[in-house]
C-alpha cells in the first residue's frame, strides 16, 4: 500500500494535483525523471571550463541545425520578419543557423548558472535596475515583461537578488516547466501556472509583489490583441496589460543578452504606465502596442538571439508549418 501511495504521489505535478490530460510520456512522472537528468547535467556542466562547454555546445547546436528541418523553417519564417528579407535569403539562413547555435550556448550557460548561482550573480552586468525600484515605489506591485531574446532562463536567480519583493513567474503548465520548477524555486522564484485565475495574479500585485511574464508568446493564452509587431501583425497576449490596468501596475520590460561565454547582461527599460482603469480594451491595446514597439526594436537589434521557435499567431500571413 505504501509503495502504491508513493507511486501515486510521483504522478502529481509540483502543485500536488494530477494532470490526466498530459500527453503520453510528458506527464508529471516523466517530469520528475527529467528533473533528475537536469540536476545531473547542471552538476556536470557547471564544472566544465567555459571553453570546453561552449565547444561542445557549438557542436551540438550545429548537429541540431542539420537534423531539424521543421525547426529551421519555423525560425526562418519568424526571423525573416525581423530583418525584412525573404525567408529563403542567405542572411535569414545564416540567422537561423546562428540562433540554433546560440540556443545551445545558452543551454550550456544555463547549466552553469543553475549549478554555480553565486558565480553567475557575481559576473552578470545589470543596467537599469533603478527602474524596478522606481516602479515598486508606486505601491501597486510590478510586472516584469520579458521576451524570448537571449538568456531569459539563464537569469533565473536575478529577480531574487535585485527585486526587493517576492517575484512570481507565470510559466507554462507542462512537463518541462514541472521538471525545472525546483530549480526556479531554489533560485528564489515563485511559480504560477498559465491558466490559473487572473484573480490569483491580481492578488499578488495588490500585495505589492512582482510578476514575471514573457509577452511575445500568445499560444495557450485565453485572449490577445492584434498589434503591429516585428514587420507584421501578431496576436499578442492581453493578460499582462489587463492586469496592469486592473491593478494600476507599471510594466517594466527586461532583456538578458550574452556578452561572451558565461558573461551576461540584464537590461531593464523605464516603466511603462498602466492603462487607465476606465480605458478598457482601447487602453490595453495602446499599452500593448507600446510594449510591442519596444520588443520589436530589441529583436531587430539582436535577431540572432530571438528564439522564435514557438508558433506566433501572425494575422497578416499564413502561419508557418
Amino acid at each position: 500500500m505504501n509503495a502504491r501511495r508513493r507511486l501515486a504521489a510521483l504522478r502529481l505535478a509540483p502543485d500536488g494535483r494530477p494532470r490526466p490530460h498530459a500527453p503520453f510520456g510528458r506527464g508529471p512522472l516523466a517530469a520528475r525523471l527529467l528533473a533528475r537528468v537536469i540536476d545531473a547535467a547542471a552538476l556536470a556542466g557547471s564544472r566544465l571550463p567555459a571553453g570546453v562547454a561552449h565547444t561542445l555546445a557549438l557542436a551540438g547546436g550545429t548537429a541540431e541545425w542539420a537534423l531539424r528541418p521543421r525547426k529551421r523553417r519555423r525560425l526562418a519564417a519568424n526571423l525573416a520578419r525581423a530583418v525584412e528579407l525573404p525567408v529563403g535569403s542567405a542572411e535569414v539562413r545564416r540567422l537561423v543557423r546562428e540562433e540554433i547555435r546560440n540556443e545551445a550556448r545558452r543551454s550550456a550557460d544555463l547549466l552553469w548558472a543553475l549549478g554555480r548561482r553565486h558565480a553567475f550573480l557575481a559576473s552578470v552586468e545589470l543596467e537599469g535596475i533603478e527602474h524596478v525600484h522606481e516602479a515598486l515605489a508606486r505601491g501597486n506591485g510590478l510586472i516584469l515583461a520579458g521576451i524570448h531574446v537571449g538568456g531569459w532562463e539563464v537569469a533565473t536567480a536575478v529577480p531574487h537578488a535585485v527585486v526587493p519583493v517576492p517575484t512570481t513567474a507565470i510559466v507554462a503548465d507542462d512537463w518541462l516547466a514541472w521538471a525545472i520548477e525546483h530549480m526556479r524555486t531554489t533560485a528564489g522564484l515563485r511559480v504560477l501556472y498559465r491558466g490559473e485565475p487572473m484573480l490569483t495574479a491580481a492578488r499578488l500585485l495588490r500585495a505589492g509583489e512582482a510578476l514575471l511574464v514573457l509577452g511575445d508568446d500568445g499560444i495557450g493564452q485565453p485572449r490577445g490583441y492584434p498589434v503591429p509587431f516585428v514587420g507584421g501583425v501578431a496576436e499578442l497576449p492581453a493578460g499582462t496589460v489587463a492586469l496592469a490596468r486592473l491593478c494600476g501596475t507599471p510594466i517594466v520590460s527586461f532583456y538578458v543578452l550574452p556578452l561572451g561565454p558565461r558573461r551576461w547582461r540584464v537590461l531593464v527599460d523605464p516603466p511603462v504606465e498602466p492603462p487607465p482603469r476606465r480605458s478598457g480594451e482601447e487602453g490595453e491595446r495602446r499599452v500593448l502596442q507600446a510594449l510591442a514597439d519596444r520588443w520589436t526594436e530589441v529583436i531587430r537589434a539582436h535577431p540572432e538571439h530571438w528564439a522564435a521557435v514557438y508558433r506566433i499567431r501572425w494575422l497578416d500571413r499564413p502561419e508557418p508549418c
